[in-house]
């Protein structure tokens, strides 16, 4: 018998199943890759787009290098040194810092996130002067997820936020640790805002003394949950004489303030009368009546015989678990705690400063080729 020694013949269909899922990956990343670059591309065209169309309504725009960058994860486009400033029909402001960025994931381009770096110079025209401001802080950046309507989702974050007069150094906001915004348009032209401040404190001069030795100069905390009426006719040229005309009100939802002596919290309804004052109704949960009564007289807000008259009727309201539960109105630029006239509440800006209007998805590529 001749036994065969030689060597069995190699599996062709193994080589192949090792070989071809290399294969595979190898073309899905130079496809990868080459959108990638290509969308890059038509991002930056974008921006540059953008840029162009603002400065033909008048913006003044201005950067060293215009990049994106990101790779393999996001889609991110970094100005350096950029510098706004808006015509006077917006306010005329002006915002430069040492860098601005946006970034989104490479399958969701309705989505930015925008980051801006600190120290940001801004400068607006105040009532008497032009007012030079430095902001500092740890993180400061917005959300902005838009459809072919606009902009539908938006949000805000700040961490160890710092504000400062460029110029004499005074400070305006000694701290702010932390602020968290939410937004989002909803059906019947209403837009839901939620909002909650931690840890901010005004600067030594920002307040009189009363309210300083009432409250202090740090509010714990600051939360709200409110509905916008007539959203449409605000978000068209930010004008609040307009919004009011409208019918526009602030649907509070949910309100609360931990501010020295004074932990209130509250609900009711908010617009602005003939002359943008304030004007509306809260009802408001005291949880230490006593304690905010002393501190409103001890502060010199109210007098004695007012304070007299606010714990007479903090006495005769309505007592709940959360509290007593009294009236906090805006009425005739008056501010009243119950019965009592607390403060004073001037004119808001008929025209609230307007931002560059963003470009919405469908002046972008389609994120999957």
């Amino acid at each position: 018998m001749i036994r065969d020694f030689s060597t069995p013949a190699p599996d062709r269909r193994s080589r192949l199943g090792l070989i071809v899922p290399f294969a595979a990956f190898g073309v899905l990343a130079a496809a990868y890759g080459g959108y990638w670059l290509w969308m890059s591309a038509e991002i930056r065209a974008t921006a540059l787009n953008w840029i162009e169309q603002r400065e033909s309504e008048g913006y003044a725009i201005a950067h060293d290098r215009l990049s994106v960058g990101g790779f393999p994860f996001r889609f991110t486009v970094t100005a350096r040194n950029p510098e706004i400033i808006a015509p006077p029909e917006d306010g005329g402001w002006r915002m430069a810092m040492p860098e601005l960025s946006a970034s989104a994931l490479p399958y969701n381009l309705s989505h930015w996130i925008v980051a801006f770096a600190s120290p940001a110079e801004i400068d607006f025209e105040g009532e008497d002067e032009t007012q030079a401001l430095l902001a500092t802080a740890a993180r400061a950046r917005i959300s902005l997820a838009s459809g072919r309507a606009g902009t539908v989702r938006a949000g805000a974050e700040l961490e160890e936020f710092r504000l400062t007069a460029r110029e004499s150094g005074e400070v305006l906001v000694e701290t702010l640790d932390q602020l968290v915004l939410s937004s989002e348009v909803a059906a019947e032209d209403l837009m839901r805002i939620r909002l909650e401040i931690r840890g901010f404190e005004f600067g030594p001069d920002q307040l009189d003394e009363r309210t300083v030795g009432a409250f202090g100069r740090r509010i714990e905390l600051m939360r709200t949950d409110t509905t916008l009426s007539q959203w449409s006719a605000l978000a068209a040229d930010a004008n609040l004489a307009s919004w009011s005309e409208s019918g526009g009100r602030a649907e509070i939802a949910m309100a609360e303030l931990q501010w020295g002596n004074a932990r209130l919290g509250g609900e009711g309804a908010m617009g602005v009368d003939a002359l943008l004052r304030p004007e509306g109704r809260l009802s408001v949960m005291v949880t230490e009546p006593e304690s905010l009564v002393a501190a409103l007289v001890t502060g010199g807000v109210v007098s004695t015989s007012d304070g007299e008259a606010l714990r007479l009727a903090l006495m005769m309201a309505p007592r709940r678990d959360q509290g007593v539960a009294l009236p906090f109105r805006f009425q005739q630029g008056g501010i009243f705690l119950g019965p009592v006239r607390i403060g004073e509440a001037g004119p808001l800006t008929g025209h609230l400063p307007s931002a560059p209007e963003l470009p919405g998805t469908d002046e972008l590529p389609a994120a999957n080729p």
